[in-house]
């Protein structure tokens, strides 16, 4: 069975209809009892196990009557997600720009951008400066190889460095295994390199400047009105890092 023409459109209303009902009851049973309820918040790979899962967890102690879904994805994934009602709240790059401008996002922090190389290499053995050093590399980044979509690309194209190959892998646990091989480098978020990057033989370095930082942002549909556990779980994240809310905050 396949949806027609008339149902693919009808499908995203249907969606938020039906979350807006999930909301109205929600909002009805915490007159009555302690919070209840249920909402999906959107992540990426490594701010979810850094940020998410602990944040999570406390929510879970707090608010038991309270099931909180996580679903990741790419940039654009979590504003379609965000777009069709499918998550509450997500937390992505602003790298990747907008294409539904009707959502609503706010700034959070910025997470900075690390190299990661084998121990004893060239741009290991201090804070890299001179990235022209890549030029004679293979440098891994994150992103859908299938998809054309790379993290990280477009910084290499505006410093000039015009490595031998850039391979583009989905998860950053592999990227983490080719370099200890001492098949390349790479570039992750401080997030992924945080969870994946461990062991005697690697080195992770900050990148310089503000080109190797992107910036967090978090997004909600517009025009919607957020549910009691959905504003529980905001409030919990600012009180949880305080700091990473700060317009100046940059993880870690």
């Amino acid at each position: 069975m396949t949806l027609t023409a008339a149902g693919a459109r009808f499908l995203p209303k249907a969606r938020a209809a039906l979350a807006e009902i999930r909301s109205g009851v929600d909002e009805v049973r915490t007159l009555h009892a302690d919070l209840t309820g249920r909402f999906t918040v959107g992540g990426y790979p490594g701010l979810s196990a850094v940020l998410l899962a602990p944040l999570i967890q406390r929510f879970r102690r707090m608010y038991p009557g309270v099931a909180v879904v996580l679903r990741e994805g790419d940039p654009l994934q979590l504003e379609e997600a965000i777009a069709h009602g499918e998550v509450d709240v997500a937390l992505r790059t602003s790298d990747v720009p907008q294409v539904h401008h009707d959502i609503p996002s706010k700034h959070l922090f910025h997470e900075r951008i690390v190299l990661v190389a084998p121990k004893g290499h060239p741009l290991a053995t201090s804070a890299p400066t001179d990235l022209t050093l890549l030029a004679n590399e293979t440098v891994m980044v994150t992103g859908d190889p299938y998809a054309g979509w790379a993290d990280y690309r477009d910084r290499l194209d505006r410093i000039g460095a015009d490595p031998v190959e850039i391979m583009v892998i989905a998860q950053s646990t592999t990227i983490a295994a080719l370099v200890s091989a001492g098949l390349g480098v790479a570039i992750l978020g401080a997030f992924a390199a945080q969870v994946s990057v461990f062991g005697d033989n690697l080195v992770t370095r900050p990148l310089p400047g503000p080109l190797w930082q992107r910036e967090i942002r978090l997004y909600r549909k517009a025009g919607r009105v957020t549910s009691t556990p959905v504003d529980a779980f905001l409030d919990l994240l600012d009180e949880h890092a305080p700091a990473l809310t700060a317009r100046t905050a940059v993880w870690p």
